[in-house]
Order: C-alpha cells, then structure tokens, then sequence
C-alpha cells in the first residue's frame, strides 16, 4: 500500500502559518491577561476585612516572569518549604487596579509641552535624601541564625519606617525600592570588602542613580574612596558630560569623576537638545565593544584617590598602559570597528565565559569566615549602582573579554563576584540595587531601573515622557484628524495609537490598535537611547556659567600646553648650545692679523 503523496510547502505557505502561529500566540497572552486582571479584581473584592495585606505579600517580582510562589523579606520561599535556599529575586510594590484606571483614563486628556528648564535638576530637586538600610552591628561570638534574625528583624521595621515616613509623603511619590534582604546582603558585603567604592551612573539622568545616602556612608562612616563614573556618554554631546562632571564637582568634592561608553561617540552630535538629536537612527549594536572609551580615565580616577594601603603597590602606569589605544580609537575605520565588535558576543556571557572569576567570597552567608574590612594583600574595587547602568559590560570593556554576564533586563547580575585586574588589584560586581527616593515612578521605569515587562500601566509613563520630549515628531507620528493637525492636542493614548497604527501593532481578536504594545516599544526605545531624553544641571539652558567654565578651562589647557612647549624647547636649545661650545672649545682655532690671515697660514703650509 503506497502511502499518502506529500503536498509541496512554499515559503509563502510557511510565512502564513508562521503569522497565524504568531496571532494565536497573541491571543492566549491577551486572554491570560483577562484572566489575571479578573483574578485581582475578585481578590480585591473578597477582601471585606480592614486588616491591611502583609508588606511582603504586596510585592511584584521582577526579573523572573510569573513566579508560582511568593517569597518573604529575606528571599525565602513562603509556605512549607520556608526554611529553603534563598532567591534573589528583586520585589517592588504592586499598584491598585483602581490606581492602574485612573492613570490610563488621565492619559486619554491633553498632555501641556514643559518648557526646556523643566529637564534641569540638582540636588535641592530632591527634598530628601532617605536612607538606606546598614548591616547591623554583630560579632563572631553570634552564630548564623543569630545573626541573620537581627538582620531581619532591623530589615522589617526599616520597611516599615520607610512606608509610615514617606509612604503619604506630600513632597513627593516614595519611589520604588528593593524589598529583599537578600539583595540588600549583598551590598553590605561589596562595601565591606572595597577599599574604593565606583558609583556606576547613566549619564542621561546621573542624580537619579546617585544615591547622596551612599556617599555620605562611604566618606564618613566607613572612611573610603570614592569614584563616580558616569557612563553611556555616547548618547549625549560632551558639553553635557562636562557640566555634569563640573555640578558634581561642586556638590560633591570627595567624588572623582571619569566618563566611560561601551559604544565610540557620534561626532557629528553637537547638540542633545535639538530634535534631530533626541533620536538615534542607528540601533546601537547588541555585540559589546569592549575597547570602550574610557577605561584609562576611570583607572587615573582611582589612582588620583592616592590610597594608602601598606604592604600593597599597585603598578597603575603598567595597568593603564594595556589601554593606550583608548584614546586613540577614533583613527581607527568603521571596519575595524565592526570586525571588533563582532568577535565579541553577549550570548557567550551566559554559558562558560567566566574566566577570571574569584569565588573567594562564594560562601558568603558563612560569617565565621567572612571579614568586615578590606583584604590586606589586595586593593579592591567594589561597582555598585542600580539596575541597567552598565557595571557588568563596564568591568567586560576593563577585562576586554567576557567575564561576567551581561543584559539589557535591568537586575540581571544576582550575585557579586570578583575578577582579578593584575596581582593586587581586583574589581567586585555587585547586583544592580534600587534606593529609596521620593521622585515619579513613572521617570524610574524611563531611567531604567524597573523591567519594562513588568510595568503594569506603561500610559502615564508614556504621558511623562511627551511632556518633555517631542515624542510625536520623534516617531513622525501622523494626526488622526489631518483637517485639524495644526491645532490637535496630543495625548499619551493618541500617542501610543499613533504609533501602534503607524507600525502594525493591532490586537489578535478586535483588530484594534495595540496601544500597550505600542507603549512598551515607546519606553524600550527611551531604555535604549533610541529616544533621548537627557536631564541637564541647574543653570544649563538659563544662565551661560558651563561655556564660561569651559572657556576657562580650555584657556588653562592651551596655555599649559604652550607652557610645556616652550620649556621642552628650552630645554632642547640649551642642549643644542652646550654642545656646540663643547665643539667649539675641542677644536678651536685662534686668528690674528686680520680675516684673511688663516687663508695665508694655510697657503704657506
């Protein structure tokens, strides 16, 4: 019996069930959706008592999608299997249906355009600097459990302070913080063991991902270094890098600043204001290039601390001297640009790429064996800073290989861990840690900081964004009402359906414009840099003190320069003369009787 003639299958017969593979997909992520929101809807209904929920019960999990149990403060699972390993898993609090309503309902009315000032911030932008939870006091006396009850017990009342502090605060919104101890544990150990402690920022908003606290623990308290690096300088003009260097300067005189970027600086970026700027055309690649610029300024950073450290030398020259090619990669041509970026693959990052780790510290509950101060025979460099600000793909570029993972999904590294530089020099990364701080989440969510599949109501957020950058000229986004496109009164809903229309995005069932879709691009785009949306320091669009700075500074550098010059050429003169007396006084030859009696002695001999 022959058996049935197989059908020939076409490349279009393919795409089509490829695309109603894609739609049926959409559909069930729609109708789990549904299903979640009717969920919560019916809890919030049952819930009939005035008993308010448990803090740790009110979290959202991120970085680990849909999490079948809830975990407790210090990362445990609840339930049965409460005395497991813990998770570190990063929890924030959750938002209120009614509150995810009103906000999607005030993104339907007309958004007003802030005016330029309205991206200018300092540190009186920021009525608060709140602090951050500290290890308590223990000794080697305590056993574990001991200590880790103490831990959590000081945990669970600083999360309760914060809420009954600020929760209500009406000088700001209480931000999202990180609920678990565990991640907080980790920090502790970071700051411990660092003898310079490396404040990672983005330069886009560097305020933000400063925490004041941290400073002020780490020069006073503990009595270390500090070194602030602001990275991701390509997406901005080097104007806006140096005001910043010089507000921080100002503010923060224990701080010293260096600049890095994983990506080469456009030149042709002269100006992060213009509209034409706040877009990147190009999608920065995904392959690291980790001959970034930079890595020899954040080294002189450190060196420039002078820390005093007996029986410890670090050779900072033969260190920087690895990169003396850092300055000079803009001669280098786009296709050696490309060729290196591509011999460099994230991908690599998460399997066996771990070369160089030190698991030194990898029994790192076990206190009996752990120290409180830095190590003697090393100096060690602790990064630390929140979520998505590069620490993992900046400690790749100073190793120029792929040591550590590295991701764009903000809280991607989980635990620290140490990589040797030279002999008795070591970095330490640390997980990406969210401080409390009273600011709109919706500028945390744009900074970064929250995953992006995980924001419950990307439309406010949105409406954040188009009050201080021309989303809609950015996007090229067409009115719906083009008799009246003049005279249209944007809004965040508009926006989004705009784009959903002007891209595709419609929803499986309805066929309507997928707005949440189209929101989420919005905001990956702004986390990307592919809309730019750049804070600038007090005074930056309303008074003329950084050109007259950098005027100065300019000024000082050409004059150093000729300074050096002309001493070099002293130097060179003066040697050129000494030797010519030397000459001179070897071979000299006495004349007398006038000019031409030489001539006459010579002719007689």
């Amino acid at each position: 019996m022959t058996g049935r003639r197989k059908k020939p299958f076409s490349g279009k017969a393919k795409k089509v069930q490829l695309q109603a593979k894609k739609l049926r997909k959409a559909a069930q992520e729609e109708r789990e959706q549904e299903r979640e929101l009717q969920r919560e809807q019916q809890r919030q209904r049952n819930e009939t008592t005035d008993q308010p929920t448990p803090l740790s019960q009110s979290f959202v999990k991120a970085s680990i999608p849909a999490l079948p149990t809830a975990y407790s403060l210090d990362g445990r699972r609840r339930g049965n299997n409460s005395s497991g390993p813990r998770k570190l898993v990063s929890m924030f609090e959750k938002l209120s249906s009614d509150e995810i309503e009103r906000n999607r309902l005030r993104s339907m009315k007309p958004f007003e355009r802030l005016p330029q000032t309205a991206l200018e911030v300092g540190v009186d932008s920021f009525s608060e600097s709140i602090d951050f939870p500290k290890r308590p006091t223990w000794s080697y006396g305590m056993n574990k459990e001991e200590v880790e009850a103490r831990e959590n017990q000081y945990f669970e009342k600083w999360v309760k302070d914060i809420y009954e502090r600020y929760g209500n605060d009406e000088r700001g919104q209480l931000s999202w913080f990180e609920h678990n101890l565990e991640v907080w544990r980790q920090l502790w150990r970071v700051l411990e063991i660092s003898d310079i402690v490396l404040v990672v920022m983005d330069i886009r908003h560097p305020l933000l991902h400063f925490p004041r606290a941290l400073y002020e623990y780490v020069t006073r308290d503990l009595k270390r270094k500090i070194v602030g690096i602001f990275n991701k300088v390509d997406l901005v003009s080097e104007f806006t890098v140096f005001a910043w260097t010089k507000y921080f300067e100002e503010q923060f005189p224990e701080l010293h600043i260096a600049s890095f970027s994983c990506y080469p600086r456009d030149e042709k970026l002269i100006d992060d204001t213009k509209t034409y700027a706040l877009k990147m055309r190009v999608k920065r690649p995904r392959n690291r290039y980790y001959h970034a610029h930079g890595v020899r300024a954040i080294l002189d950073a450190c060196k420039d601390v002078k820390l005093e450290k007996k029986g410890v030398h670090v050779d900072w020259a033969g260190l920087m001297a690895r990169y003396k090619n850092d300055d000079d990669d803009d001669d280098s041509t786009e296709s050696d640009v490309d060729e290196e970026r591509n011999s460099y693959d994230d991908d690599e990052s998460d399997t066996n790429s771990m070369d160089g780790l030190d698991d030194e510290f990898s029994r790192i509950m076990d206190i009996s064996t752990e120290q409180v101060t830095p190590h003697s025979e090393y100096v060690t460099l602790g990064l630390v800073g929140h979520p998505n600000v590069g620490k993992s793909s900046l400690i790749n570029s100073i190793m120029q290989r792929t040591v550590v993972s590295a991701s764009r999904t903000p809280g991607h590294t989980k635990h620290f861990q140490t990589i040797h530089l030279c002999e008795n020099l070591r970095l330490c990364d640390s997980p990406g840690l969210v401080f409390p701080t009273l600011l709109p989440r919706a500028l945390q969510i744009l900074s970064g900081m929250y995953p992006i599949a995980q924001v419950q109501e990307p439309y406010s957020v949105v409406q954040y964004l188009a009050e201080r950058v021309p989303v809609e000229r950015i996007l090229s986004l067409t009115p719906p009402d083009l008799d009246n496109a003049l005279s249209f009164k944007w809004t965040a809903w508009a926006v989004c359906e705009a784009y959903a229309i002007q891209r595709g995005f419609f929803t499986a069932q309805a066929a309507r414009p997928d707005v949440y879709r189209a929101a989420n691009t919005i905001l990956r785009f702004t986390n990307d840099g592919r809309i730019l949306m750049s804070f600038k320091p007090i005074g930056f669009f309303t008074s003329s003190k950084y050109e007259q700075l950098r005027v100065k500074e300019s000024t000082k550098k050409q004059q150093d320069k000729r300074y050096h010059s002309d001493s070099n050429i002293d130097n060179s003169q003066s040697e050129t003369d000494d030797s010519d007396e030397d000459e001179q006084e070897g071979g000299r030859i006495d004349i007398q009787g006038g000019a031409f009696a030489l001539l006459a002695d010579q002719s007689d001999v």
